[in-house]
């Protein structure tokens, strides 16, 4: 896990005891984003395209990247 998705994690998991609230709304995940200091700085891209994975990592068989688990430990 990167420092970066282990900050996201803590802050997520900060909300969730601070407001009692187990599953926060996808509008709180937003608002929580916004409070790290994420904004949007770049035109949207397509869904298939975005995702986590950095450029170093190279593409599976069939020239797809492997999909890593979001919040292993």
């Amino acid at each position: 896990m990167s420092d970066e998705q282990f900050e996201f994690v803590m802050a997520v998991d900060e909300y969730k005891r601070a407001n009692a609230r187990p599953f926060p709304t996808w509008t709180e995940v937003l608002d929580l984003i916004k409070a790290l200091g994420y904004r949007r700085v770049a035109d949207p891209q397509p869904l298939a395209e975005s995702h986590s994975a950095s450029k170093d990592d190279k593409p599976a068989k069939g020239g797809h990247r492997s999909r890593k688990p979001q919040l292993s430990r």
